[in-house]
């Protein structure tokens, strides 16, 4: 287990980094971090921003509003790369090399990536690349001030998910159903001919895109782990989630428990903890649906477990006027 410990980021201290990598995402937090950083108090020697390419209408603002403080903060313009839900495994690649060119001409060995504005699929190429050319990676992330749907209307959107009245449920649901799977060839695992399958599911607030996945990947058993946000006032949206999907776990023999969306290490300790029960028999896949912290935590755990997949999804449509709104707390995690 890795001694690093997820921790509040120090706007104050001295930072001097080789890469910083950011996205454009839509959400307000996407800008935060580098919005708050201290000229004065920082060195960056390149930087490099993921262009959405689809809905590029909904992430251009942030994303010009990002290409514009790097500037000011390291002196000439990010370097950028497209990427496009519809394209995985190219954009996945894209980043990779990406980084390798920046990487063979910067001096200092150290990368930030802030997944702030990422989808998890984007944020794992990211950090992934990174690693692979050395950099000592620290990953960052800024919490929402406030997420949808609102507790004042949990009660429409799970009656309206329960009775099958899509129209009003997409009203309050982040994104617009499944789109597809994807599974990065690198992220693919060693799979045992014959074996049966246990997907473990981070689940969210996105039921559609969840039933997708689960009738697509026809998993031999399903480990469901249910985010619990570190903040008290949160704590609903748990049972949230649990109303969303209770229809759809019903017809399935499910292990269920609730996990941190926050704290890297406690989500590593339970992943290993269900591996150990379950390794014998299955093979494993992990879908990240939740958190993106928790995507990072099913990543480390793919790299002390190769063998372990990585499954990731993408909608018909984000909704940004359904997602999260404003900013507070930003956290780091360094990785060993």
């Amino acid at each position: 287990m890795s001694n690093n410990k997820v921790r509040e980021f120090d706007f104050s201290s001295h930072i001097a980094v080789g890469l910083f990598v950011g996205a454009g995402g839509f959400e307000n937090r996407a800008v935060s971090f580098v919005k708050r950083l201290r000229k004065s108090r920082l060195k960056v020697e390149e930087s490099l921003l993921l262009q959405y390419d689809s809905q590029r209408e909904d992430n251009e603002p942030n994303l010009n509003r990002l290409r514009l403080r790097l500037m000011e903060i390291v002196g000439r313009e990010p370097q950028k790369v497209s990427i496009h839900a519809d394209k995985p495994i190219k954009s996945s690649g894209e980043i990779k090399r990406r980084v390798e060119e920046i990487a063979a001409s910067i001096i200092e060995r150290t990368a930030i990536v802030d997944i702030s504005g990422m989808t998890h699929l984007w944020a794992l190429s990211a950090i992934h690349a990174c690693l692979s050319c050395g950099f000592q990676t620290s990953v960052v992330c800024t919490e929402a001030k406030g997420y949808f749907p609102p507790k004042g209307d949990q009660r429409k959107v799970v009656r309206a998910w329960r009775d099958h009245q899509y129209d009003i449920a997409a009203k309050y649901l982040q994104s617009a159903g499944l789109k597809a799977v994807h599974i990065l060839p690198e992220f693919g695992g060693n799979f045992r001919p014959g074996r049966p399958t246990c997907l473990v599911v981070f689940v969210g607030y996105e039921p559609n895109r969840v039933e997708g996945l689960v009738d697509a990947y026809a998993p031999g058993a399903l480990i469901v782990l249910y985010g619990k946000s570190p903040h008290r006032h949160l704590h609903w949206r748990t049972k949230l989630s649990k109303d969303l999907h209770k229809a759809l776990f019903s017809q399935w023999y499910v292990r269920e428990t609730e996990i941190s969306t926050l704290e890297v290490n406690e989500i590593l300790g339970e992943l290993e903890e269900e591996f150990e029960v379950i390794q014998e028999q299955y093979d494993i896949a992990i879908a990240p649906q939740c958190s993106k912290m928790q995507a990072l935590a099913s990543y480390l755990f793919w790299r002390r477990h190769p063998e372990v997949q990585l499954v990731f999804t993408s909608p018909v449509r984000f909704n940004p006027d359904r997602y999260s709104h404003g900013a507070k707390k930003t956290f780091i995690y360094e990785i060993n």
